[in-house]
C-alpha cells in the first residue's frame, strides 16, 4: 500500500511518502496550488519516490498544440504517472507512443470494475476512484479489475466542477464586488460547500474533511494499491500529523489512528453509505 500527497508547496520531508502529487499549471483544475514544468522538472530531480502529475482540465481545440509539445515534454522526465480528464490525452498516448503511464481521473465517473478494465484495455495503468463509491465497492473494484486503484484517504472532497465563471456571473448579476471561496449552504440537507472559482472554471467542495481512516484495516487486507492525501484547505500541522500517523500505520503496524480522528474528524463521506436513488410519488 502506498501513500502519495498533494503538498501545497514542495519541501524536502516529502520524501518519507512514497510519492507526490503535483498539478500542472494551466493544465488543471479544482487545486488550490499548481507547478509549472521547470518547477516539476526541479522537484523530480531531488525527489526519490513516484512522481505524478495532475492534467485534469477540459482541454479545447485551442490547447490541443500545447498540450502535445507539454506531453512530449513530461515523456522526457521520470514520471511515474498522468491523471487526466480529457480523452485528447488518452489519444496522445496512442498517437506519440508515450511511455509515461495514464491515470483514469473522471471525477464521478470512476464507480465500476467493466469501465476500469475498458480504460485498462486502452492502456491506462490506474484509476482513481470516486469518493461517492462505497468501501464495498472499491473492494470489489480492487478484486475484480487489471487495473491499479487509487482511493482519497483524507481531502476537502470536489463535489462538482463548472467551466463557467459562475461567481464572476453571480456577482455582476447582483452588481455586488467579486468574493471568492464562497460558501453555500443546500436548502435541504443543510449541508455546507465551499465555491472557488479560477481562471479555468468553478469548483465546488464538500466543507468538511474526508477522513478514510476507519477503512484503512480492510484496505491493507485486501492488498489496496494506493491512498491519496491533498492537503489543500487543510490545517497544515493537523494534515501533516494525520498522514505521519497512517504511514506509519501501514509501513510498521504502529497503530495511533485514534489521533488522526481528533485532528480531522470522522467524516467517512460516502464509504458506508450508498447512494440510494427512489423515485419521488407525486
Amino acid at each position: 500500500m502506498k501513500l502519495i500527497v498533494k503538498p501545497l508547496k514542495y519541501r524536502d520531508n516529502l520524501n518519507k511518502y512514497d510519492g507526490i502529487i503535483l498539478p500542472l499549471k494551466d493544465f488543471s483544475i479544482n487545486y488550490d496550488t499548481y507547478f509549472t514544468l521547470d518547477e516539476i522538472r526541479k522537484i523530480r530531480s531531488k525527489y526519490k519516490g513516484e512522481v505524478f502529475l495532475v492534467l485534469n482540465k477540459m482541454m479545447f481545440n485551442k490547447d490541443l498544440d500545447n498540450l502535445k509539445e507539454v506531453l512530449l515534454e513530461i515523456d522526457k522526465l521520470d514520471i511515474t504517472g498522468i491523471f487526466f480528464y480529457d480523452l485528447s490525452i488518452l489519444e496522445f498516448k496512442r498517437e506519440l507512443k508515450l511511455k509515461t503511464d495514464l491515470v483514469w481521473n473522471s471525477n464521478h465517473q470512476v464507480t465500476n470494475y467493466e469501465t476500469c478494465d475498458f480504460y485498462y484495455s486502452k492502456g491506462v495503468r490506474y484509476a482513481y476512484l470516486s469518493n461517492e463509491i462505497t468501501l464495498d465497492e472499491a473492494l470489489e473494484i480492487n478484486k475484480e479489475s487489471n487495473i491499479t486503484l487509487m482511493l482519497t484517504m483524507i481531502a476537502l472532497p470536489v463535489v462538482g466542477t463548472s467551466y463557467r465563471h459562475l461567481l464572476t456571473n453571480y456577482y455582476k448579476a447582483w452588481n455586488k464586488p467579486f468574493k471568492n471561496n464562497l460558501e453555500i449552504e443546500e436548502e435541504k440537507t443543510k449541508e455546507k460547500f465551499v465555491v472557488e472559482e479560477e481562471k479555468d472554471g468553478t469548483t465546488f467542495k464538500y466543507n468538511k474533511i474526508l477522513n478514510n481512516t476507519r477503512c484503512l484495516e480492510n484496505l491493507k487486507e485486501n492488498n489496496f494499491p494506493y491512498l491519496v492525501f491533498i492537503e489543500d484547505g487543510i490545517d497544515e500541522d493537523k494534515f501533516y500529523k494525520s498522514v505521519d500517523i497512517i504511514n506509519d500505520y501501514t509501513k510498521k503496524g504502529i497503530n495511533n489512528l485514534e489521533t488522526v480522528y481528533d485532528l480531522i474528524g470522522r467524516n467517512t463521506g460516502f464509504s458506508y453509505r450508498k447512494t440510494i436513488y427512489r423515485v419521488k410519488k407525486k
